[in-house]
């Protein structure tokens, strides 16, 4: 009997605690997060692309910064960063204390990768902790003795081959 009776309680509690969240996300949608949650995701990417600037300053200077038309909004403190480097594309994403670098290859943006596998298959070598990225100063470690060779790999003639090590 106190079973029923405690999830008649809960269900009594729930109801009132949801209608109250459901007002104020919509509140906070129609009085800022149009302009807000937008600012704060700019200034968390331009953050990161400095950051990335200072790791990466070849590949910036050689590629191009991608900058969609609409700010995508992402969860908690993420952020986001795309550079097209000659055959490849990057994605730097920082958040929640790590961060991520994928690969794609330009003519095929869909199929990414991760930088420690990628790595792994150009090196002909299984996953280990040696090719994780942890920060960006690991990544960059990882990426420039083998930049010419990512590049190469990630062409449009050999790129199908290299998708077979992957």
């Amino acid at each position: 009997m106190s079973r029923q009776r405690e999830f008649r309680m809960r269900e009594l509690v729930r109801a009132p605690l949801v209608a109250f969240g459901f007002i104020l996300k919509m509140m906070h949608k129609a009085l800022l997060g149009w302009w807000l949650d937008p600012w704060l995701q700019r200034r968390a990417n331009r953050r990161l692309l400095d950051d990335v600037r200072a790791n990466f300053y070849s590949v910036l200077s050689e590629g191009q910064i991608t900058n969609p038309k609409r700010t995508a909004i992402l969860p908690f403190d993420y952020s986001s960063v795309r550079v097209i480097y000659k055959n490849i594309s990057f994605c730097f994403t920082r958040g929640r204390g790590g961060v991520h670098v994928s690969l794609s290859p330009r003519h095929a943006p869909t199929e990414s990768y991760e930088l420690g596998s990628v790595v792994a298959a150009l090196d002909h070598r299984h996953l280990s902790e040696r090719e994780m990225v942890h920060d960006l100063e690991g990544a960059a470690s990882l990426l420039y003795p083998r930049l010419d060779a990512l590049n190469t790999a990630f062409s449009e003639n050999e790129f199908p081959r290299f998708r077979i090590r992957l």
